[in-house]
């Protein structure tokens, strides 16, 4: 998912998405294409439509980099949000197949003794789950904000309004194409196709045991840099 404006990180997304800013020295968009084609997986569908010149070279340059993989960029004509977004973007996946669906600014380190999109799929099962989420504990981030927006019971998961859940969503889920079936294409949050199915009782919750941040602002990006430059210093 990179089509949004991304206004809480300007300057930085004046004329570039937020997807294509760098951490640790690669755009974050490479990294979460890094951990798909580690996954094996053999096709990409990038939605854009705020600087879509930049992106559209960098979908060219990353598809010489993996020809292994097919790379599909979904450009919206408006705005779309998630929810619209992932709607237009339905026509290149394949029916009844789950797949990742990841927001662009998603930015994770495996854990050392699994990974995270391995994990995730290890857990989701079809018959029940239609939607399963990778949530962050929130005792677990030290840095970048935490919004407890979750909770997590008996492998469910459970969105709190007032924020005083223990997990935070990490913008990385399993998705059936059906769920988008059900949905115009039209503007809106991707959200409502989590609480519609939270309601049925199919929203499916993992815990992350990896390290995940929250980079929504410049000095989240710069604090995550920081550290990660640190570390690699260490």
């Amino acid at each position: 998912m990179a089509a949004g404006y991304a206004t809480r990180m300007r300057p930085l997304t004046d004329n570039l998405p937020k997807p294509l800013l760098k951490v640790d020295g690669q755009p974050m968009l490479t990294h979460i294409i890094n951990h798909l084609i580690a996954e094996d997986v053999t096709k990409i569908i990038v939605n854009g439509y705020h600087a879509l010149e930049p992106l559209r070279n960098y979908m060219e340059d990353i598809a010489r980099a993996y020809p292994q993989c097919d790379f599909i960029l979904s450009e919206e004509t408006e705005l779309l949000e998630t929810g619209g977004g992932a709607v237009l973007a339905n026509q290149y996946l394949t029916p009844d197949e789950p797949f990742y669906m990841i927001n662009g600014d998603a930015y994770w380190i495996n854990h050392i003794k699994e990974t995270s999109l391995g994990e995730l799929s290890q857990k989701w099962t079809a018959s029940k789950y239609d939607i399963l989420l990778l949530l962050q504990s929130c005792a677990s981030m030290a840095m970048t904000e935490a919004i407890g927006d979750y909770d997590i019971k008996d492998g469910f998961a459970t969105r709190l309004i007032n924020k005083s859940g223990e997990y935070m969503f990490t913008g990385v889920r399993v998705c059936m194409p059906y769920v988008l079936e059900k949905y115009n294409i039209e503007k809106f949050s991707f959200l409502k196709m989590m609480d519609d199915t939270e309601s049925k009782n199919r929203l499916g919750g993992v815990n992350h045991n990896g390290e995940w941040y929250h980079i929504s602002i410049p000095s989240d990006l710069d604090e995550v840099n920081d550290v990660l430059c640190k570390v690699k210093r260490a």
